[in-house]
This record gives C-alpha cells, sequence and structure tokens, in this order.
C-alpha cells in the first residue's frame, strides 16, 4: 500500500475534489482491496485493479453524496471554492488555472483526462477501470484536451 497511497490518493482527489472527502474514499478503497486480495486473479496489473477499485469508490461515494449531477453554476462554484480553499493546494497562477478549466470538464472528461494526463495511465487502462470501451476512452480523453486547448487560447 505504501507504494500506491500517494498515486491512488491523487486519483481519487481528483474525482472527488475535496481533501477530506477523499481520505474517506482511499479508506473505503484500501478496506476492499484488503478483501479483496484472496480473489485477485492477476488478470490486470496490480496497478490497474487498485486504480479501478478507487474509481468504484469514487463513483459510489460521488453518487451516494449527489455530487455527480450535471454541473450547474453552483456545483462549479463549489469545485472552485473548494479547490482554493484547501490547505494542500499549492501552485502557481498557470497552474491554478489549468486546474480551474480541468474543472469545468464534464465529469466523464474530467476522470478520462486526469487518468491520462496526470496518472499517464495507458488508454487500454483507463478503459478496464471505469469499464468503458477504449475508443470511448480516446474520445473522451481528445474531447476534453480539444476544450481545455480553446480554453487556454482564450485565457
Amino acid at each position: 500500500m505504501d507504494h500506491f497511497h500517494e498515486p491512488l490518493y491523487w486519483a481519487i482527489r481528483k474525482w472527488v475534489l475535496v481533501h477530506e472527502d477523499t481520505d474517506d474514499v482511499l479508506q473505503l478503497t484500501y478496506v476492499r482491496i484488503y478483501k479483496g486480495l484472496g480473489k485477485f486473479a492477476f488478470k490486470s496489473s496490480i496497478k490497474t485493479w487498485c486504480y479501478r477499485i478507487a474509481y468504484n469508490e469514487a463513483m459510489r461515494f460521488l453518487k451516494s453524496n449527489k455530487k455527480r449531477v450535471r454541473i450547474s453554476e453552483e456545483v462549479m462554484t463549489y469545485r472552485l471554492e473548494s479547490l482554493y480553499a484547501d490547505p494542500y493546494f499549492d501552485a502557481d497562477a498557470t497552474d491554478a488555472s489549468l486546474r480551474q478549466i480541468i474543472a469545468q470538464l464534464d465529469d466523464n472528461q474530467r476522470e478520462v483526462f486526469c487518468m491520462k494526463y496526470y496518472d499517464e495511465l495507458k488508454f487500454s487502462e483507463i478503459a478496464q477501470i471505469t469499464n468503458r470501451n477504449e475508443n470511448s476512452v480516446k474520445t473522451l480523453f481528445y474531447k476534453a484536451k480539444e476544450i481545455l486547448s480553446n480554453q487556454i487560447v482564450l485565457s
């Protein structure tokens, strides 16, 4: 777990956005990993398997907390306020601007983009983790990349 703690924390953080919620989801992820160790069949890498569990826990959390809704002005304001109010957020203006734009992506685009860009996962791994078709993952990534490129040019 020491090896995966930081990458899992930041992966969950990109989906959940709030530090305290991330800690809760990470704890639930560790419990699921521990309980599932005996069932791990080596059909994927341990990294992909752990990310899949983390992703599922994050989605369960968001669904149960009704935070996974269409992005409204209120949700967007909450995301941006959480980003700047977070004591762990320390970035220069450029990084802050990029994170603002990423926060405005729809949930599916943001999930895939963060896994590819920040976590450097392969499209096939992201497809396994999110239970999506690999072509769908590529479409979401490239659409998010296009939106980000357009927003950065406008900034």
